[in-house]
């Protein structure tokens, strides 16, 4: 039976934070620690500002050196999840967001009280739902109008999940979000 590479990398993973699980005490791992600091940095600013073509050839870096540290076991504690969803969550394939939504939920599972998975699993859904030609649920990503040039909400489903439930991941209501989007340029 022939798995997809997502599917044995999402085993492996389980199984690390099942064996991590009590490995609290454990030191985040710096090195991750760096790229998904660069990875923000190279987001931090205005939008219009960003080449998308650098930083697409280094998010393709950082997430080839978090497979690195994903293969060699060296991604071990919430923190470490969270940092190597945080460069999956910028990839470009629908595995990429399948790996960034399991990796959050890792880092969920191993520190539950750490309000930041939440919103960014929520994140990491919407993404794989848009990159699979569905509509969000969550209403956490933005695109630009290619009739106005101006950032808006994209695609929601409205009926998968309500305000309460946005509020629960720590998100704020649908008109909220849609107000939002006229904050960028």
């Amino acid at each position: 039976m022939s798995h997809q590479p997502w599917k044995r990398r999402l085993a492996v993973l389980i199984v690390l934070a099942t064996l991590g699980a009590g490995a609290q005490a454990l030191e985040p791992n710096p090195k991750l620690r760096e790229i998904a600091a660069a990875d923000q940095q190279d987001r931090a600013g205005p939008i219009d500002a960003i080449d998308d073509k650098k930083l697409a050839r280094r998010d393709a870096e950082r997430r080839t050196q978090v497979m690195q540290l994903l293969e060699q076991g060296e991604v071990r504690v919430a923190e470490d999840y969270f940092n190597a969803a945080t460069v999956f969550h910028h990839g470009e394939t629908a595995e990429d967001f399948k790996l960034a939504f399991s990796l959050i939920n890792i880092a969920a599972a191993l520190r539950p009280e750490r309000p930041g998975p939440k919103a960014a699993t929520c994140s990491a859904w919407d993404r794989l739902l848009l990159r699979s030609g569905k509509p969000q649920w969550y209403g956490t990503q933005f695109e630009r109008s290619a009739k106005t040039g101006k950032m808006e909400l994209s695609a929601v489903d409205e009926s998968a999940v309500t305000d309460a439930d946005r509020k629960a991941c720590g998100l704020p209501t649908l008109q909220e979000l849609r107000t939002s989007a006229e904050r960028f340029k």
